[in-house]
């Protein structure tokens, strides 16, 4: 695939049971994931499973797509993080069965903090939703506490803070 004539990278999913991304995930929003320089963005036709008012996207879904969607922004800035504030615009209402192009991007960062953008736009170039969110960098252990990494090859290719466990128990409070 090509965007403006440039190549794009098809980037793994997180895992195979990712409720965004994860092809073994049929309740799943089976979002494929490209990169393009410093962006990554996916196409996606929100379907019946995603269904909120009659004819249109639970905004729920939305938000999970841009909330996952951001997860490989950290494959770019090769950051492991975690969500710690989410906020969507809804700017028009999202149909059911059109198909959206969902680009994502880190905006800034500071420290720990990762400042990530998103936009999604319909095929005729309506801005439908924006989100921004706040992601906390964090250490490999805050991750193997909750499982293994074999089913999941993308926190295998971050590069890892060297940190104390201080810094761990602080992400609840930045």
């Amino acid at each position: 695939m090509t965007v403006d004539g440039d190549p794009t990278v098809l980037l793994p999913p997180h895992s195979d049971g990712c409720m965004g991304c994860g092809p073994g995930n049929r309740a799943g929003l089976q979002m494929q994931v490209h990169r393009h320089g410093d962006e990554v963005f996916t196409d996606i036709v929100f379907d019946t499973r995603q269904a909120g008012a009659p004819g249109l996207v639970h905004g729920g879904a939305v938000a999970a797509a841009c909330d996952d969607l951001f997860g490989f922004v950290l494959y770019v800035v090769e950051t492991p993080a975690v969500t710690r504030s989410l906020q969507v615009d809804y700017r028009a209402p999202v149909p059911l069965g059109v198909p959206h192009r969902i680009t994502a991007r880190q905006e800034r960062r500071d420290g720990r903090k990762l400042y990530l953008v998103a936009e999604g736009v319909a095929p005729d170039g309506t801005v439908r939703f924006t989100a921004e969110a706040l992601f906390l960098a964090v250490t490999r252990a805050h991750f193997e506490r909750f499982g293994t990494f074999e089913d999941h090859p993308g926190l295998e290719r971050m590069r890892w803070a060297d940190k104390s466990a201080d810094d761990d128990r602080e992400e609840s409070q930045a």
